[in-house]
C-alpha cells in the first residue's frame, strides 16, 4: 500500500488522458434519453461506450478529488458526471477519425507504452508483477482494458500531430505577429523570438485543433443515456 501511495498521482495520470483538455472545444448538439441501449452510457455515431468505462473514470477522478481534499458537494459531483462523460465522447469520436485516417498503432508501440510508465517499474525496470498489482488494486481494469485504452490514445496522439504538422510559420509572419501584439513594435524582437515561436506555433496549433473539431461536431450523431447518470 506505501508502493500504491507513492505512485497514486503517476496512475491517475496514466488513466485520466484527455481528462483536462480543456483547450479543446467540446462536443455539443447531443441527444438526451432515458432509454437503456445495452447497458451504454452513449453512442456514438452508431458506436457505444460501455457504462462500465464511465464507472471507471468517474471513480478515478472522484478519487483524486478526495486525495487534493476538494469538498465533494452535489454541484461537484454533478459537474464531474458531466466532465467525464464529455471526455469519453470525445476520445470516442477521435478515435473513429482516427480510423478515417487510417491511422494504426501496433502491439509493440502499446508494449513500449505500457512499459514507460514508472507506476509499472521496480528497481529501474518493467516489473510485470506490478502492472498486474497495480491494474488489480488500483485501476481495477483488466490488462486488456487498460492496453485498448492505451492505443486508442496513442493513436489520437498521432492524429492530433498530423493535424497541427500543417502549421509553419515563416519569419515575417512571425515579425508580424509580435509586432501585432507589442504595441507595433519590434522592441526586442531577437531576443524574444525563440519564445515567441513556440507561444505562436502553440496557438496556432491550438486554434486548428479546435477549428476541425467543430467541423467534426456538425456531423456527430451523440446520445447520451441520462438514466445511467441518475439524472
Amino acid at each position: 500500500m506505501d508502493w500504491l501511495r507513492k505512485n497514486m498521482r503517476t496512475i491517475f495520470v496514466i488513466t485520466i488522458a484527455g481528462f483536462v483538455a480543456g483547450v479543446f472545444v467540446g462536443f455539443g448538439g447531443y441527444f438526451f434519453g432515458g432509454a437503456r441501449v445495452s447497458n451504454a452510457i452513449a453512442e456514438i455515431n452508431g458506436v457505444k461506450i460501455p457504462y462500465r468505462n464511465y464507472v471507471l473514470l468517474f471513480n478515478r477522478v472522484m478519487d483524486n478529488l478526495r486525495s487534493n481534499n476538494v469538498d465533494i458537494t452535489d454541484e461537484v459531483i454533478k459537474r464531474t458526471r458531466q466532465d467525464v462523460v464529455q471526455d469519453l465522447i470525445r476520445e470516442e469520436v477521435l478515435y473513429q477519425e482516427t480510423k478515417k485516417y487510417g491511422i494504426r498503432v501496433t502491439d509493440g508501440e502499446v508494449g513500449y507504452d505500457v512499459q514507460r510508465f514508472q507506476a509499472f517499474q521496480e528497481d529501474g525496470r518493467f516489473s510485470q508483477q506490478a502492472y498486474f498489482r497495480v491494474l488489480s488494486w488500483q485501476l481495477r481494469m483488466t490488462p486488456k482494458e487498460f492496453e485498448e485504452s492505451r492505443r486508442r490514445q496513442i493513436a489520437i496522439a498521432k492524429l492530433n500531430n498530423l493535424i497541427v504538422s500543417s502549421v509553419k510559420i515563416s519569419n515575417p509572419e512571425l515579425q508580424v505577429e509580435y509586432a501585432r501584439k507589442h504595441d507595433g513594435q519590434l522592441t526586442n524582437f531577437e531576443k524574444n523570438r525563440d519564445k515567441f515561436f513556440e507561444e505562436l506555433t502553440q496557438e496556432k496549433r491550438t486554434a486548428l485543433i479546435n477549428d476541425w473539431y467543430r467541423n467534426i461536431n456538425t456531423s456527430l450523431k451523440v446520445k447520451v443515456f441520462t438514466e445511467l447518470l441518475g439524472e
